[in-house]
């Protein structure tokens, strides 16, 4: 029972903060400072690439529970504009696909120019529980339109609901936060502050930033910051930093690891493969 808990747990969290996951959301400014481009981000401009694929194992102790991948798809135009396609998908091992299957797919659509999210998508398949999340970003007009399904067996709706949220202009998606977030000049001692998206309300989040420290995982020993998510108010971070993240300290800024806490131990989301990525990584240290 407590495996199956933590394991729901794990992905929640993931999906929330990079993943999965319910969002860790947002860098709608690293301050009024930055400002959106007048000509759209060009590929090589940017620390990631497509066909970038970020392999992770999923642990709890020393048990691996399952993995999960990033993955820039693609770079795609058609009547609504220009947008990336990312996903990440979460995956339990076959041994414990008895116990607590997962098979969840997460999609964002970032607009090329200012790397707003248009279009999100969450499909989760965790044991019993199978929900979709769609949501429709209007960044001008200030509104978000979710669509939510809830299903029983046999995958027929056993609840459906539609509705319209107020946003900020830039306000991100739990996915497409992280993506953004690497694209941001980051130092340790510092903080950033973002808007993020998740169900019917909108979070101010203060990332705070610290290192750099050295991570050693099974892709390699990397130089990391270490981002902390907090947020301000009432919320699953309220005052304490349950969730950390390591990303290479570069311009890359690849995500090395992640690490929640629950009940009893933690459980890590640790890269065990790197693809696609052609440009060097200078803060792989072997």
């Amino acid at each position: 029972m407590l495996l199956r808990k933590t394991k729901k747990k794990f992905v929640v969290y993931l999906l929330i903060c990079f993943i999965s996951v319910s969002s860790f959301a947002l860098l709608y400014a690293q301050a009024a400072e930055e400002k959106i481009p007048d000509q759209p981000y060009l590929v090589s401009q940017l620390p990631f690439e497509i066909g970038e694929r970020l392999i992770f194992r999923l642990r709890y102790g020393f048990i691996t529970a399952g993995t999960a991948e990033m993955k820039v798809l693609g770079l795609i135009e058609n009547g609504y504009g220009r947008y990336y396609h990312i996903q990440t998908t979460a995956r339990s091992a076959s041994a414990f696909d008895w116990v607590y299957k997962v098979r969840d797919v997460v999609s964002t659509y970032m607009d090329a120019q200012t790397l707003y999210p248009l279009h999100f998508e969450k499909l989760l398949r965790e044991g019993g529980y199978k929900a979709d999340t769609f949501v429709d970003y209007f960044q001008d007009d200030s509104v978000a339109k979710v669509k939510y399904i809830r299903y029983k067996d046999g995958m027929k709706i056993k609840k459906q609901e539609e509705y319209e949220v107020p946003i900020p202009t830039g306000v991100f998606d739990a996915l497409s936060a992280l993506y953004y977030v690497r694209t941001l000049s980051l130092k340790g001692g510092e903080s950033v502050y973002v808007n993020s998206h998740e169900k019917k309300k909108v979070y101010e989040l203060e990332i705070r930033i610290s290192g750099p420290e050295t991570v050693k995982v099974k892709a390699g020993k990397f130089r990391c910051l270490k981002l902390e998510p907090l947020l301000k108010g009432e919320g699953i971070f309220k005052h304490k930093g349950k969730l950390t993240i390591w990303v290479t300290d570069d311009d890359l800024k690849i995500p090395v690891q992640m690490k929640t806490e629950v009940v009893v131990g933690h459980i890590t989301a640790e890269l065990i493969k790197i693809k696609g990525v052609s440009r060097p990584i200078p803060a792989k240290l072997d």
